[in-house]
């Protein structure tokens, strides 16, 4: 029988067309249990019924069990029965179950098509997408801010409209992310993000080339700060001169558009400042990573390595090369190693006689 009211109640001509899904909910809530007191008060009245009887009697009618140990036995009891119950309480029974159907499918496609509210607090907000494979880069770029510690359980939402026909892709729903469907230019969209509980967001360039997406980055920015964001607000920025600017204007972190390297922005989400240093390993100018090829196998303990070049104003090693298995190594503490090549970070003074002074300083 509930499934006959069910199909009725599902067909377009019933349904409240002009009224949302939750005060609908709320409304036969209310009339459900509103149906029900009424209905065990008349038990108690008319059929003389203890309080726990009465209320056994009606959740079995309600739900259409009817086990028959229990039964109204005069007329009026049996009219009120028939009156509270199957007119009213097992209609709107059914009512209620097609109205939390309707309610969760209607969430669930809101979720997959990206107009859902999320209630996320201290979340990553991603904001646009990456040029190039966008999917790949968001992949390696969540993998790599869900390694670190502090963020291994941080919710991450992504406002965009890269999905908004084809709905998030599975590697990412897969990896926890959520999104919603628009840009910080629509109001509903950003308030259905949440950019004022947000831990960090990151704004993406929709290009590393066009000085004219650093101007789109710029608005999103501002749109961030007049939402309420408080916290840290990292942004792709084309042009290095465009950094301070940025700065000025609300992103506490410009970062260099490098989409072939989503480290980089994860670095500057879990460990703000490091990319600075990373992006200096890109460019030619100022400090550079130096390839030493030494004459000869060095063999010692990396802090004594460490010591000698750094004592000799030479630079700073971060690595070597491994004369046995000609594997690249970083910063070996503890141990003792056998390098055929070292990388040090180099200042521009020193550059010129790097391979000279280290030579000298490892006394080969």
């Amino acid at each position: 029988m509930l499934s006959l009211l069910y199909r009725w109640f599902r067909s377009p001509r019933s349904r409240l067309r002009d009224v949302t899904l939750g005060r609908r909910l709320g409304t036969l809530a209310l009339w459900v249990m509103g149906v029900c007191t009424a209905h065990v008060i008349a038990m108690m009245v008319l059929e003389g019924m203890a309080l726990r009887d009465a209320l056994w009697l009606t959740a079995t009618t309600i739900v259409t069990v009817g086990y028959g140990d229990l039964f109204a036995k005069t007329d009026a009891g049996r009219l009120a029965t028939v009156g509270f119950m199957y007119v009213g309480g097992i209609f709107v029974v059914a009512s209620l179950v097609s109205a939390l159907v309707d309610w969760r499918t209607d969430s669930q496609e809101r979720k997959a098509n990206g107009t859902w509210g999320w209630k996320l607090t201290n979340h990553l907000l991603l904001i646009g997408e990456p040029s190039g494979d966008a999917v790949q880069h968001l992949c390696r770029l969540v993998d790599q801010v869900r390694a670190h510690e502090d963020w291994r359980d941080a919710p991450i939402l992504l406002l965009t409209r890269a999905f908004e026909a084809t709905r998030l892709p599975a590697a990412l729903a897969d990896r926890g992310v959520v999104h919603v469907t628009g840009s910080a230019a629509d109001a509903t969209a950003l308030t259905h993000a949440a950019p004022d509980r947000a831990r960090t967001s990151l704004v993406f360039s929709s290009s590393e080339t066009d000085r004219e997406a650093t101007a789109r980055v710029l608005d999103t920015v501002l749109r961030l700060r007049e939402a309420g964001q408080k916290t840290s607000i990292i942004a792709e920025c084309v042009d290095v001169g465009d950094h301070d600017r940025l700065a000025r204007l609300g992103a506490a972190q410009p970062i260099r558009v490098m989409h072939g390297y989503p480290e980089v922005a994860a670095r500057a989400i879990v460990s703000p400042g490091s990319e600075a240093l990373i992006e200096q390993l890109f460019t030619a100018e100022g400090d550079e990573c130096r390839r030493v090829d030494l004459p000869r196998v060095w063999e010692g303990t990396w802090l004594d390595l460490l010591t000698r070049i750094a004592g000799a104003g030479i630079g700073t090693p971060i690595g070597y090369l491994c004369a046995d298995t000609g594997a690249v190594l970083a910063n070996p503490v503890g141990r003792s190693i056998r390098a055929k090549a070292l990388f040090l970070i180099v200042g521009d003074d020193r550059q010129v006689n790097a391979t000279r002074d280290t030579v000298q300083a490892l006394a080969l």
